[in-house]
């Protein structure tokens, strides 16, 4: 995501009613919904201990396998040991997808610096070569935002071809680009892994919060975690596709700009968009890490939210399938997509924007949860 384009928390949210919604019961086997009584929600019992929480493990093993590879390979460099960092590289910006979308409440939104600062795209390589340059390693600084993350290691790990290796072995700069490398991905492994301590029932058992987090309102589990997948998913919509189509404006113009995708290095932006799709996917059907089928639909279910004449349980969940069929027609990498052959990814935008609506207003509206964050791109 753009670093000009976080969004920011604001009370500027469309007035949303509770119609019906089944939170007044206790969660009992059925899972009926979120208690502001005694005893605990089943639905958000499975979202939290098996999906939430194997989301944050899998990023945390990712994440730790790369680390310990790029160890390794500033040992001694070689090329099969290059070829294997990438492919951990790519293994750990997928994973991050998958846990991206609780990352706007709980221990991920309270880190400093906060978890979304690792995923900051397109990144800043004028910065991160003058760091390197300058044998500056210290990147947890405000100026340094953009020459951190995954996108950094997307840099140098692809930037260029077949040639990258000769970066990290002849160049004059090996020695500082190694330690730069290892600097961005250890800072990568310690903030993952300090959230999901927070997390974990051992460390700072947030996991208990979340599970006992009754109701619907701004504060409730329930509001956090709609108001945080909301969020997540319109990054999907903006910065991974909107911005580089030109369907979003900057400044006052709408430009192409295949540039500026996430993953332009590698070359897997689709693929990173799909985990994330896939993500919201799980979340709303409450299945994926170790689910069992109750998930956000449960409580719409429950609420018997109506809409245009069907369910919106129903409407969702096929809106949810027809966004991963899309973006699986359109090819990687998406910037050479986006200059030959855009219609695909048109295609996937608009079907991100009519899933916006859905997942933004008709299904807060369905559960009386209140939207709390802005934007300004009119969706």
């Amino acid at each position: 995501m753009k670093l000009k384009s976080l969004l920011v928390p604001a009370a500027v949210a469309v007035v949303l009613s509770a119609v019906g919604l089944s939170c007044s019961k206790s969660g009992g086997s059925s899972g009926s919904g979120p208690s502001a009584g005694g005893g605990k929600d089943t639905i958000l019992l499975n979202l939290g201990n098996n999906i939430i929480l194997p989301a944050y493990q899998s990023l945390a093993t990712a994440v730790s396998s790369m680390d310990s590879a790029i160890g390794d390979f500033n040992t001694s460099p070689n090329s099969t040991k290059f070829s294997n960092l990438q492919t951990l590289f790519k293994n750990a910006y997928i994973a991050w997808q998958s846990a991206s979308e609780f990352d706007y409440f709980g221990p991920a939104s309270t880190a400093q610096p906060t978890l979304t600062v690792l995923n900051i795209f397109p990144t800043n390589t004028t910065l991160i070569e003058s760091n390197i340059s300058a044998g500056n390693t210290n990147i947890n600084t405000f100026a340094n935002t953009a020459a951190k993350g995954f996108p950094a290691l997307d840099y140098l790990l692809f930037s260029a071809g077949g040639n990258t290796l000769t970066n990290y072995t002849a160049d004059a700069q090996a020695a500082n680009r190694q330690k730069y490398l290892a600097a961005v991905s250890a800072d990568i492994k310690n903030e993952v892994n300090s959230v999901l301590n927070a997390w974990s029932a051992s460390g700072g058992n947030y996991i208990n919060t979340f599970l006992t987090g009754a109701g619907n309102n701004v504060s409730s589990s329930l509001g956090l975690l709609i108001n945080s997948l909301d969020q997540d998913f319109e990054i999907l919509k903006n910065e991974r596709l909107g911005v580089p189509l030109g369907k979003i404006p900057v400044g006052t113009v709408s430009p192409v700009l295949p540039n500026e995708v996430e993953a332009y290095y590698s070359g897997i932006s689709v693929q990173l968009a799909l985990a994330q799709l896939r993500a919201v996917q799980g979340i709303f059907l409450g299945t994926g890490g170790r689910g069992n089928g109750l998930g956000l639909i449960t409580y719409l279910v429950n609420a018997n939210a109506k809409y245009n004449g069907g369910l919106l349980s129903d409407s969702i969940k096929t809106a949810l399938a027809s966004d991963v069929t899309d973006l699986q027609a359109v090819p990687d990498p998406l910037s050479q997509t986006i200059q030959s052959n855009p219609a695909s990814a048109n295609t996937a935008f608009a079907q991100s924007q009519r899933l916006v609506a859905l997942l933004k207003t008709d299904m807060p509206s369905a559960l009386g949860v209140l939207i709390t964050y802005g934007d300004n791109d009119g969706d």
